[in-house]
């Protein structure tokens, strides 16, 4: 798997929805999406420090973040992403930030399948 297809498959994600895009959004226009990923067993320390550096690196600079937290599943090997963006420029923006091209080098070796993601509607 390379860093590009992980990153289009990533992208990708963000810009579908069921039914049309706007439905997918908020009343305020914000974007809200659950990511699942799973990766190598024995990886997990090496992928638990690249995603706190990540979730860090986001927090700090991206733009229109609102919420951007992983949490280690109680499935074995697996982590969950929750994350809320201003509106969907800010997320597909962070998709192409530095920090973000510079976490999906570094485990792209540690993962074995790209993401899953939903994309939520707050009621």
């Amino acid at each position: 798997m390379r860093r590009r297809t992980f990153l289009v498959g990533s992208a990708a994600l963000l810009a579908s929805a069921e039914g049309s895009s706007q439905q997918a959004l908020d009343a305020a226009g914000e974007l809200n999406a659950l990511a699942t990923q799973r990766v190598q067993a024995g990886k997990e320390t090496e992928m638990e420090a690249i995603l706190r550096d990540l979730q860090a690196a986001t927090l700090a600079n991206d733009k229109g973040c609102l919420r951007y937290e992983w949490y280690r599943a109680s499935t074995p090997q697996t982590y969950i992403l929750l994350e809320r963006w201003a509106d969907e420029a800010a997320a597909q923006q962070h998709l192409n930030a530095p920090h973000v091209v510079n976490a999906v080098e570094k485990f792209l070796s540690l993962v074995l399948e790209n993401p899953k993601a939903v994309r939520l509607t707050k009621l």
